[in-house]
């Protein structure tokens, strides 16, 4: 035999737990949500750095390019102011100028093939960045799809949940109640719980004889004297 209080308070202890539960759930789900945001923002700025890179790469090859030219038309320029000079020293000191402008454009165009391989490699970098990103675009806007339809669902069911916990509530007596919700806010997990072998549910430690035979008495609530739930005798 259970006490008719027991019953109802397992009624309510069952109900709150899905509140708890529902609530909790709820209150995560915006982190949650935030979450695949946050990784798709890390994502998409990783992949923004790569093809910034990528371009920066470009831009240096060019640069050289453009020094390269820059440093053949000056050549052009030695061997005309050449071909109009009559003395030997200039001579001499065009051609000097000639073969350091060429020696630097051999540094300079070895520098532009590396970037140029560099470049091709940091391109194929950017496509495969650019394919994960657009699946994890694709994966992310469906999770987050998905998640925003629980968090919906979950709002919608914590309230259904929490009519049921009213109604629950009712059936118990006011200082039944009172004294539960005390305890189920100070051990914060459940306030009433069957006896096993002698020992509380809650703690598991050993009840006294007189304990056990007031709960199978089921004539008043009891508490477990160790952790202080409402214990009660399971048939």
């Amino acid at each position: 035999m259970i006490n008719p209080t027991v019953e109802a308070l397992l009624v309510l202890q069952e109900r709150d737990t899905r509140v708890t539960a529902l609530t909790t759930e709820l209150e995560n789900l915006p982190r949650q949500i935030d979450a695949v945001e946050q990784e798709l923002e890390t994502r998409t700025e990783r992949f923004e750095e790569l093809r910034n890179k990528t371009r920066q790469i470009e831009a240096e090859r060019k640069k050289i390019d453009l020094d390269v030219q820059s440093k053949q038309a000056a050549i052009a320029r030695y061997k005309t102011q050449q071909m109009q000079t009559r003395k030997n020293e200039e001579f001499a000191a065009l051609n000097h100028e000639i073969e350091h402008a060429q020696k630097e454009i051999s540094t300079l165009e070895d520098s532009e093939l590396e970037l140029m391989e560099a470049y091709d490699k940091g391109l194929a970098s950017v496509a495969e960045g650019q394919k994960e990103l657009l699946q994890f675009q694709d994966k992310a806007k469906h999770k987050k799809a998905e998640l925003e339809k629980r968090e919906a669902n979950v709002s919608s069911e914590l309230g259904g949940a929490r009519e049921k916990q009213a109604e629950a509530e009712k059936t118990v007596p006011e200082d039944a109640l009172s004294r539960y919700r005390r305890i189920l806010k100070s051990k914060k997990d459940v306030a009433i719980v069957p006896i096993h072998g002698g020992a509380c549910g809650g703690c598991h430690m050993k009840l006294t004889t007189q304990t056990v035979l007031t709960a199978k008495g089921a004539e008043t609530l009891i508490s477990c004297e160790n952790c202080g739930r409402l214990v009660y005798w399971l048939e």
